[in-house]
């Protein structure tokens, strides 16, 4: 089977920089305001990364949360 075509992932690309979410694609993805990621952020749950003025998350740092707040079985 020829694969050459298909798109790589993020996963499959050792050398590829991890995908930045904005703090708005964050509330997206959690399905809250921009407050409770604020919230996450001063209590060090979730890590940013800072350009200039800008905040911003890496996409294996918002997985890990994600996962860290499924095992503890908290809810936001």
């Amino acid at each position: 089977m020829n694969t050459s075509n298909a798109r790589p992932s993020a996963t499959t690309e050792p050398n590829e920089p991890p995908r930045l979410l904005t703090i708005t694609e964050v509330c997206e993805r959690l399905s809250v305001s921009r407050w409770q990621v604020y919230a996450l952020i001063n209590l060090r749950k979730l890590k940013t990364i800072r350009i200039g003025r800008r905040r911003l998350v890496a996409e294996p740092d918002l997985t890990l949360l994600i996962e860290e707040l499924r095992e503890e079985g908290d809810s936001l």
